[in-house]
């Protein structure tokens, strides 16, 4: 029984680590860039520092009625945590990448929430 539970819980932890889905930023302007969802974490590329990725997203997930509960600053990277209604975690981490440019990693409640992530994403991109 044992053995059996493992191997299920080793194929869920494959599948999950392993989904990758490409998912257009915006379709409506004809822009070839593209964002991934990956094991619930939507991973989307900005052309902005991440100082400037960091003050845009707090202004807007405060727009949006989140409560953000708390930052994380490293040398090339900025994590914000928040919360939203119904009290699951929402973080964005903005990485600097070696080009300037900046990559950002959102992910909404335990196991991500695609709409929401990018809904999020597009009102930061917007902003800049």
């Amino acid at each position: 029984m044992k053995a059996t539970l493992l191997t299920l819980a080793a194929l869920c932890a494959l599948i999950l680590s392993g989904c990758t889905t490409p998912v257009a930023i915006d379709p409506m302007t004809g822009e070839d860039q593209v964002a991934e969802y990956r094991a619930g974490y939507f991973y989307a590329p900005l052309d902005a520092s991440i100082g400037h990725v960091f003050k845009t997203a707090i202004r807007e997930l405060d727009n949006m009625g989140y409560f953000r509960t708390g930052e994380l600053h490293r040398k090339t990277e900025i994590t914000i945590y928040a919360r939203k209604v119904g009290d699951q975690p929402v973080s964005l981490r903005a990485t600097q990448m070696e080009d300037g440019r900046s990559q950002v990693r959102i992910r909404v409640g335990r196991l991500g929430n695609l709409a929401e992530s990018q809904n999020i994403f597009a009102r930061v991109r917007d902003a800049l």
